[in-house]
């Protein structure tokens, strides 16, 4: 199935999500121990609004789609998208993105859904990084948000930032911590094009998300 072709197929199926979101809320209450969420106040009730989180397991995907009651759309890992794992994601509103060599229909897809005011998940480190506290961002999630908004004709997009942690690590009966922090504009970070633009609100979303995960890491909560 070619890339595209994955694409066209994508969707939330209500039944199948009426039936898997029940499912996976008490999976990750019996394989967890306590999974704490702060700054809801933060969180975008309503799309379009771009998700920004730390991504540091297989897990996390899971965890953060406890943030809403409403599908949350994600850019995933092209090579998730094989046998019964990709007809799920498929089902569940994930769509691919080759993150060796990023096609352009993957971004006009998360474009066409934040057009739909629909709320969208991207993690901007592009992968599972646990070998440092945060991988140096690229502006790639910044451009889009530029051109979704231009889509928008100029309606402002949310970015929201978001840190996870497990403790000790991502294991059973271990606890997570989510931290949502206040939304991020880019109409904030203007430079004088929009290059200069996508690197400043690049730049304010690495330190809004190392912000959060070290104020997790200095009050650790107790499961």
């Amino acid at each position: 199935m070619t890339h595209d072709d994955s694409l066209a197929k994508v969707t939330v199926a209500p039944w199948l999500y009426a039936i898997v979101v029940p499912l996976q809320r008490l999976l990750m209450s019996l394989y967890f121990s306590r999974i704490v969420i702060q700054g809801f106040e933060h969180l975008p009730i309503n799309g379009p609004v771009i998700l920004a989180p730390k991504h540091y397991s297989r897990w996390d995907p899971l965890a953060l789609a406890l943030l809403s009651v409403e599908p949350l759309w994600f850019m995933t890992n092209a090579n998730q998208f094989e046998g019964i794992q990709g007809w799920l994601l498929q089902r569940l509103g994930a769509f691919p993105v080759d993150l060796a060599h990023p096609k352009v229909s993957s971004y006009r897809y998360a474009i066409h859904l934040l057009k739909a005011r629909k709320k969208l998940m991207l993690f901007p480190e592009g992968g599972i990084v646990r070998d440092q506290l945060l991988r140096p961002i690229k502006p790639g999630l910044a451009r889009l948000t530029l051109q979704a908004e231009a889509a928008l004709g100029g309606e402002k997009i949310p970015v929201v930032p978001i840190a996870i942690s497990y403790s000790p690590d991502a294991l059973f009966r271990s606890g997570i911590t989510i931290r949502i922090t206040p939304p991020l504009y880019a109409a904030d970070y203007q430079q004088e094009n929009d290059k200069q633009t996508a690197v400043a609100f690049t730049e304010a979303l690495q330190t809004a998300l190392i912000e959060a995960l070290e104020q997790i890491k200095t009050s650790p909560q107790k499961y």
